[in-house]
């Protein structure tokens, strides 16, 4: 019966991980999605947050 619960835990802990993966790459791909419209938009990234193309400076 232990081993029977070992297996369950492990394929639930896979699962787990697979899920954990395919979220992280839908959340990058919606943070590439965002970056690529602000410059087509004409606004860069600066700390995190969009910057207006004709601002000369962004603080650190």
């Amino acid at each position: 019966m232990f081993d029977r619960l070992q297996n369950n835990r492990k394929e639930w802990k896979a699962l787990a991980d697979e899920y954990e993966a395919k979220v992280k790459a839908l959340e990058e791909e919606k943070k590439e999605e965002e970056r690529v419209a602000l410059k087509k938009v004409g606004t860069e990234i600066c700390n995190g947050g969009p910057a207006p193309k004709s601002s000369t400076c962004c603080i650190l």
